[in-house]
């Protein structure tokens, strides 16, 4: 009889908070309307801007994108597509820096016949092999996973698939295909580059979660105009996290890409195709791992970043070889499957849930007066949500620093135990104003 009274009064002296956590509960396993879909999206975007001015530094000096766009195109005297003769002076100029590796994200899967010869193009590819630098050409793969990559060009160069789908802001290391399992551009570059060190081949099997850098390196200066941007050494990480947080804060009164794009400039070294002429340019290329990719206006091939919004395709390929180079096998993805198939991070989660549900079935009607400080305190609503919302920061932040799992959705489990326990506490704060207007009203008749 004790027991029952101790577990099953509060379900019965308290339907609201019952109802509460099974609508809590109801929206974390079925997600209604895609609501818990697009509020996990959010807290992942989010915590990857708040972290990026902390992302380490070691990979920033081993990547260089360099890009076509339109300015370099008109510096060079060219138009675009650049002919094949063209592309061949581009990717000598390239070799003649000695690059670590060349991933080419352009794409050489239909012939061109306005294009002039491709003989030139392949024997500028084929003396990557010669001359023993690792060379990677972007490909598509039909349905049944074979290349479309032209056969003069497959010949003389690697290629790495740069089309999937059903990865939402993942970024895929392997492909399954019916051909065989197929390795993405970052997975190729990062393993060529650490074939001598015996690095090891296995864990790469999950999506990688792309973390984005936050500083420009300081070091370009003398190649890109840094005007605007923030270079690292300006101000502190610390620093610069409180700043993203405060515009975020004040959202409405901020410009949308204030605050969801803090750096216009992006993480990854960058050079431009007109400044290969620039012999100077041979301490940035040489040694390092160059993407060669295009920026061509009316000519989309973007992607999102948290940090700086919408960039040329090939910067994610960049940033994501950028993870492999300072995390290894040990970079961010999603959390494993657990019991019932259902992942870890879910289930933390739900743990989270059930304990704000079963905290506020044992709450008393009216804050206790007597007793510890601590005790007190655990009699109050607020007490147990900021404990409740800091354990769930925290866990994420665990999750990701230690076992590597990608965060999860702090932000609306945040939002759900928020106005869960306000509505629960409503009649505490409307009886504490009824309280304070008659003893105001009392004041003054005396």
């Amino acid at each position: 009889m004790r027991l029952r009274q101790v577990f099953l009064a509060p379900l019965f002296s308290k339907p609201g908070a019952v109802l509460g956590l099974l609508l809590m509960l109801f929206v974390a396993f079925f997600n209604p309307f895609g609501l818990r879909d697009a509020s996990d999206r959010h807290s992942e975007t989010w915590l990857l801007r708040m972290l990026a001015p902390f992302y380490p530094e070691a990979g920033q000096e081993e990547v260089v994108v360099v890009l076509i766009d339109d300015q370099a195109l008109a510096s060079m005297g060219a138009s675009w597509p650049l002919r094949y003769g063209e592309q061949a002076r581009l990717l000598r100029q390239l070799l003649s820096y000695q690059p670590k590796s060349l991933f080419v994200d352009l794409l050489y899967t239909q012939r061109r016949y306005d294009g002039g010869p491709t003989a030139g193009l392949q024997r500028a590819l084929g003396s990557f092999h010669e001359q023993g630098v690792p060379l990677i050409l972007a490909d598509y793969h039909d349905a049944h996973g074979r290349s479309l990559v032209l056969p003069e060009f497959a010949s003389v160069a690697r290629t790495a698939a740069v089309n999937w789908s059903g990865y939402g802001e993942r970024y895929p290391l392997l492909l399954q295909s019916p051909q065989g399992e197929l390795r993405t551009p970052a997975l190729q570059l990062y393993q060529v580059g650490c074939e001598a060190q015996g690095c090891s081949n296995e864990g790469f099997e999950a999506p990688l979660l792309v973390r984005w850098g936050y500083w420009s390196d300081a070091g370009m200066q003398g190649f890109v105009d840094l005007a605007g941007c923030d270079v690292r050494g300006q101000r502190g990480n610390w620093g610069q996290l409180f700043s993203m947080l405060a515009a975020d804060a004040f959202r409405s009164q901020r410009a949308a890409s204030e605050v969801e794009r803090p750096q216009p400039c992006p993480y990854t070294r960058t050079l431009y195709a007109n400044q290969l002429r620039d012999p100077s340019v041979a301490d940035v290329l040489r040694g390092k791992h160059v993407l060669l990719g295009a920026h061509i206006r009316g000519i989309p091939d973007l992607v999102s970043s948290p940090v700086q919004g919408l960039l040329p395709g090939v910067y994610v390929h960049a940033m994501a070889l950028d993870n492999l180079l300072t995390q290894g096998s040990g970079y961010w993805r999603a959390a494993p499957d657990g019991w019932l198939g259902v992942n870890l991070s879910d289930w933390l989660e739900i743990a989270l849930l059930l304990l704000a549900g079963l905290v506020a079935l044992w709450i008393p009607a009216r804050p206790r007066a007597e007793g510890s400080r601590l005790y007190r305190c655990a009699s109050h609503y607020l007490f147990w949500f900021v404990l409740l919302s800091g354990l769930a920061l925290l866990s994420s932040l665990y999750l990701a620093r230690w076992l590597h799992i990608a965060p999860f959705d702090w932000l609306g489990l945040v939002l759900m135990i928020g106005l869960f326990y306000a509505y629960l506490g409503e009649a505490r704060v409307a009886e504490w104003w009824h309280q304070r207007k008659r003893r105001t009203s009392t004041e003054r008749e005396i």
